[in-house]
Formats: C-alpha cells, sequence, structure tokens
C-alpha cells in the first residue's frame, strides 16, 4: 500500500489537525511536505500496530517525539507551549537550591580499544575560557590526571588556527606540515596522532557545533587525504566529547553530540565518555554556573577516571 493510501486511512481529531498544523508552521516552507510525509509514516506504523485509526493530539505527540527527537522545544510549543514559557522565566534568576543546570554523563556499551591511555590531548573547542564548557572540560580532566597520566589542554581561543581554504592541497601530496595552511593546526595534527586519548569540549549555541568545532572539522581534512590516512588508522584511540547549551533538556542535542562522535571515530578516535551540560541560558549562562551542579561535576570527573581505566 502506498503512503498517500495510508494517510487517506488517517483521521485527526480536530485539536490534533492544529496541533500538527503548528508544528509545521515551525518549519521553513521549503522543508513542509518532507516533514509531514515522515510524521506520517509514523503515525501510519502506529496504525499498524493495531493502535486507535484516530489521531489524537497525544498520539501525535507522541509520534512527534519518536520521530524528532532533537526538535523538543518544537514538539513543546505544540505539547504544551506554557512550559517554555515557563522555563524561560525561571532561569531569569539563578535558584542555588534546585538549580536549572545539569551535568549528565551518558551511559553507553564500553568500548573497547587496545591502546593503553598515557598521554591525554584536549582541546576547547569554543569561544569562552572558563566557561562553563571550559568548566566540566576540567572536571573531566581532573579525573583524567587523578589516574597519573600526562594531560595536555590546548585552548582553541588562544591558536591561531584558520579556515579550511578549500584547496586540496593535503589530496595530493604528503605535506610536512598535514596542510597547505601553517599554522597553530600543525602542532594538533601531530598531537592527534601521538595522544592515546582525545577530548573534544564545545558549546552549541544554534542547534549545531559552535564555528570552532566547525573549523576543527574542516582542518582535519587534512588527515583524511590519501597520503596521511594511513597513519589515522595505525592506532585506535579513545576519545571523549563534553558538550553544553542552554535549554535544560538532557538530550536536545543529542543528534549533535553523536554526529561529532561519528566524525571523531572517522579519524581513529573512538569515543568511550560523554557528559553533557544542559540549562547554561540567561542567568544560568553566567561563567561558573555548572558548579552548581555537584553531582553533575563528579560524574565528569568520574568519566575522566574511567576514560583510562575503563
Amino acid at each position: 500500500m502506498s503512503t498517500d493510501q495510508n494517510l487517506r486511512e488517517l483521521a485527526f481529531t480536530k485539536d490534533a489537525r492544529l496541533a500538527l498544523d503548528v508544528f509545521l508552521s515551525s518549519w521553513p516552507v521549503v522543508a513542509r511536505s518532507s516533514v509531514e510525509r515522515q510524521i506520517m509514516k509514523t503515525l501510519d506504523y502506529y496504525r499498524l500496530q493495531g493502535k486507535a485509526r484516530w489521531v489524537t493530539k497525544e498520539i501525535l505527540v507522541a509520534a512527534l517525539e519518536e520521530a524528532f527527537p532533537s526538535f523538543e522545544l518544537t514538539v513543546q510549543r505544540v505539547k504544551e507551549a506554557q512550559v517554555i514559557v515557563d522555563t524561560m522565566n525561571a532561569q531569569k534568576r539563578v535558584n542555588k537550591k534546585n538549580p536549572l543546570v545539569k551535568i549528565m554523563r551518558w551511559q553507553f556499551p564500553a568500548v573497547s580499544v587496545t591502546t593503553l591511555v598515557q598521554d591525554v590531548c584536549a582541546l576547547l573547542a569554543g569561544p569562552r575560557i572558563r566557561g562553563n564548557t571550559d568548566c566540566i572540560l576540567d572536571a573531566l580532566l581532573a579525573g583524567v590526571r587523578d589516574c597519573g597520566v600526562k594531560v595536555e589542554k590546548l585552548l582553541f581561543p588562544k591558536l591561531s588556527i584558520a579556515s579550511c581554504n578549500g584547496c586540496l592541497a593535503c589530496d595530493k601530496k604528503e605535506l610536512a606540515s598535514f596542510c597547505a595552511i601553517k599554522d597553530d593546526m600543525t602542532y594538533l595534527y601531530r598531537r592527534l596522532l601521538e595522544c592515546d586519548a582525545f577530548i573534544l569540549g564545545f558549546p552549541i549555541y544554534t542547534a549545531r557545533e559552535c564555528s570552532q568545532v566547525a573549523i576543527f572539522f574542516d582542518r582535519l581534512k587534512a588527515l583524511g587525504g590519501p597520503k596521511q590516512y594511513a597513519k589515522v588508522t595505525q592506532k585506535l584511540r579513545k576519545g571523549a566529547i563534553v558538550a553544553t547549551w542552554g535549554w535544560p533538556s538532557d538530550f536536545l542535542y543529542k543528534g549533535v553530540v553523536e554526529n561529532t562522535a561519528f566524525l571523531l571515530r572517522h579519524f581513529g578516535i573512538e569515543v568511550a565518555e560523554i557528559v553533557t551540560g544542559s540549562g547554561f541560558w540567561d542567568a544560568y549562562y553566567a561563567k561558573g554556573s555548572a558548579l552548581l551542579d555537584k553531582k553533575g561535576m563528579a560524574q565528569a570527573r568520574a568519566a575522566g577516571k574511567a576514560l583510562v581505566y575503563a
């Protein structure tokens, strides 16, 4: 049966149809038809599983949450818009007893990497030194140092790293500096190949990685060329990610974090630990707000120890 035939069999309650229109109106016109098809396919799957043929608002919201896990705010506008207003008002003033910030160590299957971790390189790929991303990164690195391991922390704002210019010289011949652009990225290339584990910390500002991370990965293209990639794959290293964002939600930008892990894996770094921090907006954007979540900071430190020993 075609998708269009299935869609004709779905009937919406009045409030569900209104909620669907509200959700679709949040998307640019060019994307609405494909978004609607994705929603309908999810709803049709529900129908085939024996759920009610009528699509209520409750069923629609469940379908939206399943189909668009990284668009929690957009779904919340459909589910209960007042929650967004209340949360934004709550973020205007710091509540030290019940802060809205939350630091969380992700749970996933253990990563098996044979390389013994003795040399760790970390990069703060964000604009704010001593900001909340940096604060959580330091907690994780404290756990690494607890294990007596060498740690080098690099700060993107203090490095001179230009954007990739697309010359593709790295594809044509093996360069001593890895890239035709000679700047601080040359040192970072060497450290990435030398270290036993690499840690990347960055904030998410506009539902994607920040500009510093984008520049970093664009420049890593130099290690993906035919002359250099063999060096990258010679040694599989452990990795860790620290990522933060403004809205207080555990997995709002799960897709961004997982895509970052995917890119690191391409360059021989298997992410073994992920620590995320959420709620850093408005009054909670102030440097040091991460320290309000003492349990979360302890989890970050534990992640650093596990990166070495697990």
